[in-house]
């Protein structure tokens, strides 16, 4: 029986910090990963068009044996899961903000997102469940995935000052929902001065508990994924955030025709 993918489906690049972390914990598997850089972002897009891009980047992604899908991307988990859970016959897992934890840890708590995550009901519904006596206060920093997105060769171009809430509110923990923005996790944390929590840690937990109840967890394999630091000099091969190595030995192809931002990226063992 031909092994089966776990495929990685975002936007554009934001999805590479989730991976990451699912590689780490799930050294054994194959990955496949689809960033679709040609329409990013998705997070300022209309529900209905979100929905569209997504499901098309299912039909290619159908063509490969796949054992499960992970939405690497908040906004297509708030906006598509259910509709993929109905449609694919293997388990979709979403990406979802870290809001329980951080209102466990955190009384006052800035939620930064996306306007389409925002407005989610499926985000709006979770906020609601697990808030308790923590105060959450929501903000969309409107272009930020997408100034990481053009900017992720060179991220001190990223003004955060632009970004973030302005005036005198004093947070004690803020949640990233949104994928792109862990990229800038560490300097979100030094200028809001509070602890920064995201949901991928936790997404990756549930996927290698998932794999596990369906017996589909490899136990030997590759020996996982290492994602470098992105330097400046380097080539675009190696800029976009994976080790050569790597890409070399699994067969990462890079499909598009634009220099320095392809249109389409995937990521595969094949």
């Amino acid at each position: 029986m031909e092994p089966g993918y776990i495929a990685f489906f975002d936007s554009g690049i934001g999805g590479l910090t989730l991976l990451k972390e699912c590689a780490q914990q799930l050294a054994g598997e194959s990955f496949l990963y689809f960033g679709d850089n040609a329409n990013a972002p998705y997070g300022n897009k209309s529900p209905e068009e979100i929905e569209r891009l997504t499901l098309t980047a299912f039909g290619y992604l159908s063509r490969f044996p796949l054992k499960a899908a992970v939405l690497a991307c908040n906004t297509v988990t708030a906006e598509c899961a259910a509709a993929l859970r109905a449609r694919c016959p293997f388990p979709v897992l979403g990406v979802e903000p870290a809001l329980k934890p951080a209102a466990k840890a955190c009384k006052n708590v800035l939620v930064l997102a996306t306007r389409a995550t925002l407005s989610s009901k499926k985000f709006r519904a979770l906020a609601e469940s697990v808030s308790g006596a923590c105060r959450f206060t929501f903000y969309c920093p409107r272009d930020l995935a997408g100034e990481i997105e053009n900017n992720i060769f060179d991220l001190s171009k990223v003004d955060l000052s632009r970004h973030l809430p302005e005036g005198e509110q004093h947070f004690d923990g803020a949640v990233l929902g949104c994928t792109h923005y862990i990229f800038l996790k560490e300097q979100i944390a030094a200028r809001l001065r509070c602890p920064v929590f995201d949901g991928n840690a936790g997404t990756a937990d549930h996927l290698s508990k998932i794999l596990g109840k369906i017996g589909q967890k490899e136990k030997s394999g590759y020996g996982g994924l290492s994602i470098n630091a992105v330097k400046q000099e380097e080539s675009l091969f190696d800029k976009m955030a994976i080790n050569g190595d790597f890409c070399r030995k699994n067969a990462v192809f890079f499909v598009g025709n634009a220099a320095f931002k392809n249109k389409t990226v995937f990521f595969a063992r094949l």
